[in-house]
């Protein structure tokens, strides 16, 4: 399993948010309909509190499978995904991508991969938009260091995890099942 170029990947679109700044704040166009056919169903949000929060590798499956769309409202992540689509030219290797409010990239991830990232400031709000629900039962994390994967995190950082994320499996125990 290796690091693949962003366009490697089918599927895999950045988009360039609209970003509008002035004295007295901000105002960012997160999403326009038009980028994809995908029926987004539900919002979600993350704050990450500090600098090296982990979050991930996660990803819904069967007919819960999620096709996401991330972007950074406020400071900024390096994000991981990993192709788990068994039909796929890329199954099994990953992608990596920096999005921050800065640079106003949005990231679209369609189903079948696992997603994670690590907050590289303090404060760091994420929203995803997803085309299909949270469901418990199909929620599965995959292992953040899983060697078969062998991810570069950043290493300048001191790591936090949820409690959820330190319980993932390794990749090989995922496809077995």
């Amino acid at each position: 399993m290796s690091k693949k170029s962003i366009k490697s990947f089918e599927g895999v679109k950045i988009f360039k948010k609209n970003y509008f700044e002035s004295s007295i704040g901000y105002f960012v166009e997160t999403y326009r309909d038009h980028w994809l056919e995908e029926k987004f169903v539900q919002d979600s949000v993350s704050l990450s509190k500090k600098a090296g929060v982990i979050r991930g590798l996660h990803l819904q499956t069967g007919d819960a499978a999620q096709a996401k769309l991330i972007s950074v409202l406020d400071g900024s992540i390096q994000d991981y995904f990993v192709d788990l689509r068994l039909n796929s030219s890329t199954f099994g290797n990953y992608g990596s991508i920096k999005i921050s409010k800065l640079n106003n990239k949005t990231l679209f991830l369609p189903r079948g991969f696992a997603h994670g990232f690590i907050s590289l400031e303090p404060n760091t709000f994420v929203i995803y938009k997803m085309d299909n629900y949270y469901s418990a039962k199909n929620d599965v994390t995959i292992r953040w260091d899983d060697p078969d994967l062998a991810i570069n995190w950043p290493k300048n950082f001191t790591y936090s995890f949820s409690s959820k994320d330190l319980k993932g499996i390794a990749l090989a125990d995922f496809l077995q099942k």
